[in-house]
């Protein structure tokens, strides 16, 4: 018995339903017209080829998208590495200031100059935060906050001592509330400042790594007190692209050069040096005060005679390094002044004999003794003098220990090598 045409038709029709269908099927098994009319409409897409269009187009779109997402990645890297010399400026300045702070003379009669270089403190500080937060550099900013992070932990103890915090995210000081302070404790010692500022893991040694930071990633990946960072723009300017950003506006008139040689003052850099490492290799005491003497005012002698020739040097870099050197002696006048040495009008030193040998032996010993000593911190100023004077020499000597023996030094301070 065959199959009629009529049968026949209809089972191709049931057959062609069900393999479009993909179990559309209402709640009660049947096929949904929608869900028919929907498939039958792809169907003919695929047949006519716009299907194929459609997916051709929207991968492209996928793609493209693709392409934008990598290019923002590449964008944002290459934001991290943009170099900005205003950052970098700012933090070699603000590191200088920050690292000087452990070098000061923190008794309560010191009040006066205490305030003078926590007010320098506040004012780098404050720079150092206003150009980083208009950098492209996402590292710099972020390393900026980082920063920021840290002074907000410790505002109880700024306020303390008449610093506050702004909304811009400066720092304000109070002349008056941070000097009455050293009335309130009676002690022979500022405690809140001496916490934060005076020594290593104070807060001003920590800010000071964050600035080298900075100026790491503000630049070209250079430490703040690496050789070639020195070289590029050292203390206070930042070299990129052979144009130079001075702050220090001391020698902005002077020199005019960056690479004459100046002979003279190479000589007198490497006499003081020597003469620095003399006295730091004597035995101070009250018992040796003749020797002591003698040591000292050679010193102030060869102090005196390269400030004055390297002051005029053709080569702008001396000059800049000797304004730093004049400003490192100046920041200790107040201990100068207990041992009867004065700073003259020009920055030159002079010595009275007999309030030499009438003062404590003690304050010779603490400048020119141990760790971050204002003699090591001389010795590297003077031999970066020499540096700039030979044109990349070095003095190759050694420098005393604290024990009065010799140790071998690199160039450049212990506090350059250990940040």
């Amino acid at each position: 018995m065959g199959i009629g045409l009529t049968g026949l038709s209809s089972g191709l029709g049931d057959v062609y339903s069900n393999l479009l269908s993909s179990g559309s099927a209402s709640a009660g098994g049947g096929m949904s017209a929608f869900g028919s009319t929907t498939l039958l409409s792809d169907y003919a897409s695929i047949k006519n080829g716009s299907y194929g269009k459609m997916m051709k187009a929207y991968y492209e779109k996928q793609k493209a998208a693709d392409d934008e997402d990598g290019s923002s990645v590449s964008s944002k890297n290459k934001t991290n590495e943009t170099k900005d010399a205003a950052s970098a400026s700012a933090a070699r300045k603000f590191y200088e200031t920050a690292s000087g702070m452990k070098n000061l003379d923190y008794s309560a009669d010191n009040i006066d100059e205490l305030y003078d270089n926590v007010s320098d403190f506040v004012k780098d500080y404050n720079s150092l935060i206003k150009s980083a937060s208009k950098s492209k550099n996402a590292s710099v900013q972020a390393q900026a906050d980082a920063l920021n992070d840290y002074t907000y932990q410790n505002y109880k103890l700024f306020a303390k001592i008449g610093i506050t915090m702004n909304s811009d995210r400066t720092l304000s000081i109070n002349e008056d509330t941070f000097k009455k302070v050293n009335q309130k404790t009676g002690s022979t010692n500022v405690p809140t400042i001496n916490t934060l500022f005076r020594g290593i893991g104070s807060f001003a040694d920590k800010a000071a790594d964050r600035a080298s930071r900075i100026y790491r990633t503000a630049g070209d990946g250079e430490a703040v007190t690496s050789s070639k960072a020195k070289y590029a723009g050292t203390m206070g300017s930042y070299t990129a692209d052979n144009k130079t950003e001075k702050t220090d506006s001391t020698s902005s008139n002077k020199g005019t050069s960056k690479t004459a040689k100046d002979p003279e003052s190479a000589n007198l850099a490497s006499t003081l040096y020597k003469s620095v490492e003399k006295l730091g290799a004597l035995s101070i005491t009250n018992d040796n005060k003749d020797d002591v003497y003698d040591a000292f005012s050679t010193m102030i002698k060869d102090y005196n005679a390269l400030i004055k020739k390297s002051s005029e040097s053709e080569n702008s870099n001396v000059i800049r390094q000797t304004d730093y050197l004049k400003n490192l002696v100046s920041g200790n006048k107040s201990t100068f002044s207990k041992m009867g040495i004065t700073m003259n009008s020009d920055k030159t030193l002079s010595i009275d004999e007999n309030k030499f040998k009438d003062s404590d032996m003690g304050n010779v010993k603490n400048l020119f003794g141990g760790v971050y000593s204002f003699a090591e911190k001389m010795t590297d100023r003077i031999n970066q003098i020499y540096r700039y004077a030979t044109q990349g020499q070095s003095l190759n000597a050694q420098t005393y220990t604290n024990q009065g023996g010799y140790s071998a030094a690199g160039t450049g301070s212990t506090l350059d090598t250990t940040m």
